[in-house]
């Protein structure tokens, strides 16, 4: 009879500790939903503000491309200009750079 109250305990203890493990399995996959949502949010916020960032990137370079084809043609139509103003010095220049330049090569 002691043996029967005994197992009689037991099971009730048992169901106490089987529904408190099931709580707290419950609590923790409710937490696990939770940080699901946060890191979706996480990771659109990250997305969002790298496209962002992306966008700023290619204005700036846009902008910088702009600039160098500016000056580029700026340079290309001073170097025009210098050759028609002096067209000695540039027959001379092209001659040393060709000259340095058929040296180099020579070596080689």
């Amino acid at each position: 009879m002691a043996q029967a109250l005994d197992t009689g305990m037991r099971g009730r203890k048992n169901g106490h500790a089987r529904s408190a493990l099931k709580s707290r399995t419950t609590d923790v996959l409710d937490d696990f939903t939770e940080l699901r949502k946060d890191m979706t949010k996480l990771a659109d916020a990250a997305r969002k503000a790298a496209r962002e960032e992306v966008k700023h990137a290619g204005q700036r370079l846009e902008g910088l491309g702009r600039d160098m084809r500016t000056r580029a043609a700026e340079g290309s139509e001073y170097a025009v200009e210098q050759v028609r103003s002096h067209p000695g010095a540039a027959i001379g220049i092209s001659l040393g750079a060709g000259l340095l330049l058929g040296m180099v090569l020579a070596r080689r």
